[in-house]
């Protein structure tokens, strides 16, 4: 199993390609290669052979078909590795995706189900070469493409796409919270996905060269094996004016052992081309000028600058902490917003919602209109790139629109809400979520004689005594 660190723009970005046997952890920090060995395990079951383990080792696969002719995956990646070497990772994604590569999908595109082990069932220490249709760990093993709810999560649906090689699967983007939630409720450092089926058999391959790939991104700057809790903090927005750099540092390996820094600056992440400065012991700020730093001292504007603070500590052999790159970018973030909530319903059958953005920069920018899935019906914006759009709705829902400001180095979006009822009354509770009134039979929003009359005819001349049946 591959394991990259790569530097990409504010973030870090780990990838875990993930493979039928025990291969190296590989990270690229800032030059230094270093790796270790993780243990992970996949494979399919057979409801056919329901006890037996499948043969194929290089392959994922999910059916629902007759005469229980049916499969389903297990895939599993091991975090412990990682959150060994910073612990302020485990809770803490942002932002998570799921890639694999279909090797085979037939005649079409084919739909499947992805849901996620539950860490409170306590099955995540399965076998690969022991995995059976009856012992898959959440497994429903009386039906084709269901979980036993009580001990998995539902993630999201997605296809395979068009039926050739090496067609690329991954977590919609509309899916990826949910995901990332998933993961964040992970206790142990193993995940384990499994996946069931939309319809007929398709396939994807685990082995070399087309891996599995889920991809995390967190906040850096909370491993208190480090230096960490940077001021400015990664990712932040600052002007030219800004004043220092501060930090804390670790503590010492051992009682009485001294911390010393270096702290480097400078547009791009290799040290190499930073400017550096050493610090006095348990020094943790440093004043951002060109005494100190001679050619990144005076910030410019729309700029990407990276930090970082290594340490040696006295008391611990080797002696250097090497620190995280931090980032930060002089400049101002596009403004946007996305409008006031609106609340329409159809008349008849559709209804035009003007969406009316502002946004504004220091320079020149880009906008974009798209629809948040929230499992409202998918709509078409034309034009989408202009904060002043209009779209016609033929369904009722809880829809979800965002307008996002790109100037080419940094976005901001805004999101507005869209309810549309078939009528007032239905727009109203759609909007509120308030139940009807408990008089209200026909939820039309107003308790009247109609209600009355449903309640008085569903239950005219019922007798309730059964033990005479009312004198008759």
């Amino acid at each position: 199993m591959k394991f990259v660190e790569e530097t990409k723009n504010e973030k870090i970005i780990f990838v875990l390609v993930n493979r039928i046997d025990s291969l190296d952890f590989v990270g690229f920090r800032r030059g230094n290669r270093y790796s270790r060995n993780h243990r992970y395990s996949s494979k399919q079951t057979d409801w056919r052979t329901p006890d037996t383990t499948v043969g194929n080792t290089t392959q994922l696969a999910t059916r629902n078909a007759a005469n229980n002719d049916c499969k389903k995956s297990w895939l599993q990646f091991d975090l412990t590795s990682l959150y060994a070497e910073d612990s302020s990772i485990m809770g803490n994604i942002t932002n998570a995706k799921l890639t694999f590569y279909g090797a085979k999908s037939e005649s079409s595109a084919k739909g499947y189900a992805l849901s996620g082990l539950n860490d409170a069932a306590a099955l995540e220490n399965w076998v690969a070469s022991a995995l059976t249709w009856n012992n898959g760990p959440g497994n429903n093993i009386a039906t084709g493409n269901t979980l036993d709810a009580t001990k998995t999560t539902s993630l999201y649906t997605a296809t395979i796409p068009v039926p050739v090689l090496d067609v690329v699967s991954e977590t919609p983007a509309e899916n990826r919270a949910a995901l990332t939630t998933f993961l964040n409720t992970d206790t142990d450092g193993k995940i384990t996905f499994i996946f069931t089926a939309g319809s007929t058999t398709y396939l994807w391959n685990v082995g070399q060269p087309l891996e599995p790939v889920l991809t995390l991104t967190y906040m850096l700057g909370n491993n208190p094996k480090k230096t960490h809790n940077p001021i400015p903090a990664d990712e932040a927005v600052v002007n030219t004016g800004m004043a220092s750099l501060s930090w804390t540092n670790p503590d010492p390996n051992d009682t009485g052992g001294i911390i010393t820094c270096d702290v480097y600056l400078g547009t791009d992440p290799n040290r190499l081309t930073m400017d550096n400065v050493p610090l006095a012991a348990g020094v943790t700020s440093i004043a951002v000028n060109t005494a100190n730093f001679p050619t990144y001292g005076s910030l410019t504007n729309n700029t990407r600058y990276y930090w970082a603070v290594d340490c040696n500590d006295s008391s611990r052999e080797p002696e250097l902490i090497t620190g995280e790159t931090w980032t930060f970018f002089v400049g101002q973030r596009p403004s946007v917003d996305a409008g006031p909530d609106q609340t329409v319903w159809l008349d008849p059958n559709e209804v035009t919602v003007n969406l009316d953005g502002t946004t504004s920069d220091d320079g020149s920018y880009t906008v974009l209109w798209t629809q948040v899935s929230n499992g409202a019906p998918a709509v078409t914006i034309s034009p989408n790139n202009t904060d002043d759009t209009s779209i016609t709705l033929t369904a009722r829902g809880d829809y979800e629109f965002m307008l996002t400001a790109d100037d080419g180095n940094l976005q901001s979006s805004d999101t507005v809400r869209i309810v549309v009822g078939d009528d007032a009354c239905d727009a109203s509770h759609i909007s509120t979520g308030d139940p009807y009134d408990a008089g209200d039979q026909n939820q039309d929003c107003i308790v009247d004689l109609q209600d009355f009359m449903a309640l008085i005819i569903a239950d005219w001349l019922e007798c309730t005594d059964t033990l005479d049946n009312c004198g008759n």
